[in-house]
């Protein structure tokens, strides 16, 4: 059976994680323990070590998207293994895999506009650097706004 790749809890203040890259690609061979991805919270990049054997057959959360403490990133497992429809998997995810929102943080809704999904430390980093979210256009998963996006923000900005 296939081996589900969640992100793991990486600390009591870390709700998710930017995947950066995977360094191993599809059909590739995995053992336990090998490193597959590297991940970064808001204060260090981690290893995204492998907790099964076989290759890797399919990814779920891209490299420069977010994904959140017990979210499937991918599947380790036999050569043309059949996988679980994602519908299945997120059902089977514990409550305690996604922490609520800290009341500081992560979702405003400004009147008028859409829903602004944002961690903690990108709306301390826009507030810093004077970036309104509610014209920043996030570019992460489902619409996240990353880091990037804040910076970006801020160097249009600065330029007129």
């Amino acid at each position: 059976m296939a081996v589900a790749i969640r992100l793991p809890d990486l600390g009591t203040n870390v709700e998710e994680c930017k995947v950066l890259r995977w360094r191993v690609g599809l059909g590739e061979p995995v053992k336990r323990g090998d490193v597959l991805a590297d991940i970064e919270t808001d204060k260090a990049v981690a290893e995204l070590e492998s907790t099964g054997e076989g290759v890797l057959l399919e990814v779920w959360v891209q490299a420069g998207d977010l994904a959140r403490t017990g979210d499937v990133l991918a599947f380790v497992g036999k050569p043309g293994e059949p996988l679980p429809a994602r519908a299945n998997v997120s059902a089977a995810v514990p409550a305690f895999a996604h922490p609520q929102p800290s009341p500081t943080a992560s979702r405003s809704r400004p009147a008028g506009a859409s829903s602004i999904v944002v961690a903690p430390v990108v709306r301390n980093l826009a507030a810093k650097l004077g970036v309104d979210l509610a014209r920043v256009k996030g570019t992460g998963a489902g619409g996240v706004i990353t880091r990037e996006d804040v910076q970006r923000a801020s160097r249009e900005r600065e330029r007129g």
